[in-house]
C-alpha cells in the first residue's frame, strides 16, 4: 500500500511548504500530494483560496500579485512555494500528485510539465474534483496520469474515470468499501483513499486492499507494510 504524504507531511510541518514536502520524502513517502492555484499567471502551492488559515496574510489569493503572496509566511518562515519549486525537489525522489484547485490550472500545469522527460512525467499524477480541468489535461497530454477525486458520488467518479481513461480514483475514507475496491480492480484503476491518519484506519485500508492512502503522517503507513 503506497504512502502519499498529504500536503507534504502536514502532521509534522506546515502544509504545502517545501519544508513539509522534504519531511515527507525523509519519512519515506512513496508520493507527495500538493494543491495548486493559478494566481497572476503563476502556479502556487496552497490549499485554500484564502490566506488566513495557512499564512500570516488575509484575504483572497486573487486579490494579490504573485510577488506580494510570496512575502507571506506560510509557517516556520516558509514561503508559499511554486509548482516548479516542488517539482525541482521531488523529481527523481518521489511521485508527485498535483491536485488542481482553482479555475484555469490545467493548461498552466501542462505548460509547467512540458519540459519534463518521459521518465519524470510518468511520476506525475494530476487529480481534481473539477472534471472540466481534468478533461483539459486528458485532451492536452494523454501520457499524464489522471486521478478522479470524489467525496460523494462513487458511481459518477467511476463513470468519469472511464471517460477520461484515468489512472486512479481517489475516495474519502468514509466511502470505501470492499465492493468499491473490487470495482476499481475490475476497472483497472488504482484506488487511493484520503485522509487516513489513525493506525486503525490505516490497518483497515490495508486489509481491504486499497492501493494507497493519503496521510498527514506518511511514516505511519509504512509501519507493518
Amino acid at each position: 500500500m503506497l504512502s502519499f504524504g498529504h500536503r507534504g507531511a502536514m502532521g509534522y510541518a506546515p502544509e504545502n511548504t517545501l519544508l513539509s514536502i522534504r519531511k515527507a520524502i525523509d519519512l519515506g513517502a512513496s508520493w507527495v500530494e500538493i494543491d495548486v492555484y493559478l494566481v497572476d499567471q503563476q502556479l502556487l502551492v496552497i490549499h485554500d483560496e484564502t490566506l488566513e488559515r495557512t499564512t500570516n496574510g488575509s484575504g483572497r489569493l486573487s486579490e494579490y500579485k504573485f510577488a506580494e503572496l510570496r512575502q507571506f509566511d506560510a509557517g516556520q518562515g516558509e514561503r508559499i512555494p511554486t509548482l516548479q519549486e516542488v517539482i525541482d525537489i521531488t523529481k527523481g525522489k518521489v511521485g508527485l500528485n498535483v491536485e488542481l484547485k482553482g479555475k484555469g490550472t490545467a493548461i498552466a500545469v501542462i505548460k509547467c510539465l512540458a519540459s519534463l522527460d518521459v521518465k519524470h512525467k510518468d511520476s506525475i499524477l494530476i487529480s481534481s474534483f473539477k472534471i472540466n480541468e481534468l478533461e483539459q489535461i486528458a485532451q492536452a497530454d494523454s501520457m499524464i496520469k489522471i486521478g478522479v477525486l470524489t467525496d460523494k458520488n462513487a458511481d459518477a467518479a467511476f463513470t468519469w474515470a472511464s471517460t477520461l481513461q484515468a489512472y486512479s480514483i481517489h475516495l474519502s475514507k468514509r466511502m470505501v468499501s470492499q465492493a468499491l475496491v473490487k470495482r476499481a480492480r475490475e476497472a483497472g484503476l488504482q484506488l487511493y483513499v484520503y485522509t487516513v491518519n489513525s493506525e486503525a484506519d490505516i490497518r483497515r485500508m490495508r486489509e481491504m486492499g486499497v492501493d494507497g492512502v493519503f496521510s498527514d503522517y506518511p511514516d505511519r503507513v509504512l509501519v507493518g507494510a
